[in-house]
């Protein structure tokens, strides 16, 4: 059982404890990602009214913004490539992935799998880029994923919710893992009676049939989750469960709802988390000072472009008398004019530079740009038709490297997740028809593992195929002065072998080979065609030695 006073004491403590984040975050929403402005700080995250207008934002130059969505874009095409299978199921037993079986029988879970998450109504294309929106914005995310129900009450699948991350509290172990999970929920009474019906606390009732009834009134609810302290195996209640649950209504301080989890629901993770830190940093954070200073450089050189076209007038202290200025095209101002012609208004010119400004943001862009992964974005336009293939493979693998960072949310946040998808799966018999031998190992070991096939692992693993292509050009040199060195190198390096690595590095999609039998019928054209090709190049020796046979035999004097 959890206590209802430690879930107010827990509350308060964590929100203490992450102020200083929610103000650092709060900059972020008004400078960089706009939507959620209105969800940070004071009154207007108090008002249900303003929390759901749109925001157009606070910041002057959008240049972060915008490259905000770019970075979302990069993460998103090299981690989780719509339309690709980007992670395999696997057993820790080299023996077993052998077997075919097993084999057809993973790729069949695979398919299932992404089937669940390419389903239209699950929410997971628009909760990938909410949750990559979050971490390249704030640094944390928070993703629940659980079973969908049709309007019948019928299983639909799996669905996935991106959750605001102000919303949600965690405190972790000494090892950095998960303690408990706090996400703090405000909803209208109409609103809780129909998501709890009869479990509702008596905030909800009161509110729907008390003496003053008011369906809208906002009430503040806690959803808890934390490790069962005593979980046993043994049991199929929510004691056998490894993850207690509860709801907490914040006027009525109880508990009105618990159970338990299988697996994890909610899944937390950070996009650098130095240490054991809670939350850890985001791409927005480390450049927030830039940010700051390239909205007051935007400001600064409006207000310089502003002088130039519409420069301040000198005038003398009485000489212009009532004459009514028209700053216009074709405007007519009279009495602007002395006895003489002279005019007695003037433009006051500024020596202002704006080259020095210009300068200070472009090198803030660029240091932007590297923060969200921006500029890789230009690497393969840059390429030139003379730059060797080798050249090529280098700059992809050190593009691997700048981007390692992504690979944490495989960790974090990926492995977690298809945990947690493979759990429930599992629940609604989509693993039943599994081989026995896969049945004995995950009885003995737990878990299926997982290998990432996405254009991220492609570009670690780049730096293989650079140094062949290198190896080949250096033996290509060396064999202008000896042609054996070619015949050692096709010796070493099968093409057999080479290629279908290479293939594979590159990402060359497994549809795209040959099967044995395609192979088969290819080696089988070959050798008639080279047969064929023989044959004909025999036909003139064998034509000339039937001729001299024919003259051989002929009598004399014939």
């Amino acid at each position: 059982m959890i206590d209802p006073q430690a879930i107010k004491d827990n509350q308060a403590r964590m929100e203490r404890d992450r102020s200083s984040y929610d103000a650092a975050w709060g900059e972020i929403a008004r400078l960089v990602y706009f939507e959620f402005d209105s969800h940070f700080g004071g009154t207007m995250r108090n008002s249900n009214f303003l929390r759901n207008q749109l925001m157009i934002g606070g910041a002057h130059d959008p240049y972060t913004a915008m490259a905000l969505q770019d970075g979302v874009s990069v993460f998103e095409s090299y981690v989780m490539p719509r339309g690709q299978r980007w992670q395999k199921l696997e057993l820790g037993d080299d023996v077993l992935m052998r077997s075919v079986a097993v084999q057809q029988w993973m790729e069949k879970l695979e398919i299932r799998l992404f089937g669940l998450r390419n389903d239209p109504e699950s929410g997971f294309i628009g909760a990938v880029h909410e949750s990559a929106m979050s971490l390249y914005s704030f640094g944390p995310q928070s993703m629940w994923v659980d079973d969908r129900w049709d309007v019948y009450g019928r299983w639909a699948g799996l669905r996935y919710e991106s959750e605001f991350i102000g919303d949600i509290f965690i405190e972790r172990d000494a090892a950095g893992r998960i303690l408990r999970i706090h996400r703090t929920l405000e909803l209208t009474a109409e609103a809780a009676l129909r998501k709890w019906g009869e479990k509702a606390p008596r905030a909800v009732t009161e509110a729907m049939s008390g003496a003053n009834p008011n369906p809208q009134t906002p009430l503040q609810f806690i959803h808890v989750i934390e490790p069962n302290r005593r979980y046993d195996a043994e049991r199929i209640d929510m004691m056998g469960m490894p993850w207690h649950g509860c709801y907490y209504s914040c006027q009525d301080e109880l508990i009105f709802e618990e159970g338990g989890y299988r697996s994890l629901p909610r899944i937390v993770s950070a996009w650098g988390r130095p240490g054991n830190a809670r939350w850890g940093r985001s791409p927005s954070l480390m450049v927030l000072p830039l940010v700051r200073m390239a909205q007051q450089m935007m400001l600064d050189r409006t207000w310089a472009a502003e002088l130039r076209l519409k420069p301040p007038f000198l005038t003398t202290d009485d000489g212009l008398d009532n004459a009514v200025l028209e700053i216009k095209p074709h405007g007519v101002t009279e009495g602007g004019l002395d006895d003489r012609g002279n005019p007695l208004v003037r433009e006051f010119l500024t020596a202002a530079d704006g080259g020095d400004a210009r300068e200070l943001t472009a090198e803030m862009r660029a240091l932007i740009d590297r923060a969200f992964h921006r500029d890789l974005l230009q690497m393969n336009r840059e390429y030139k038709s003379h730059i060797p293939a080798a050249r090529i493979e280098e700059e992809k693998a050190e593009k691997g490297l700048l981007l390692a960072p992504l690979a944490r949310q495989e960790q974090e946040w990926l492995s977690p997740m298809t945990q947690r998808e493979l759990a429930l799966m599992e629940q609604r018999g989509l693993m039943d028809d599994m081989p026995g031998e896969v049945n004995e190992y995950l009885a003995a070991y737990g878990t299926l593992g997982i290998r990432y096939d996405n254009g991220l692992s492609a570009l670690q693993e780049a730096s293989k195929s650079a140094s062949f292509l290198s190896l080949a050009g250096q033996v290509g040199a060396l064999a202008q002065f000896d042609p054996t060195y070619v015949e050692d190198f096709k010796r070493e390096y099968p093409s057999k072998k080479v290629i279908p690595e290479l293939g594979r590095i590159a990402g060359v999609p497994a549809s795209m080979r040959a099967t044995d039998e395609e192979r088969g019928e290819y080696d089988r054209q070959k050798a008639e065609a080279q047969a064929t090709e023989q044959l004909l190049a025999a036909v003139p020796a064998l034509a000339g030695a039937a001729k001299d046979a024919a003259a051989a035999s002929m009598p004399l004097g014939a």
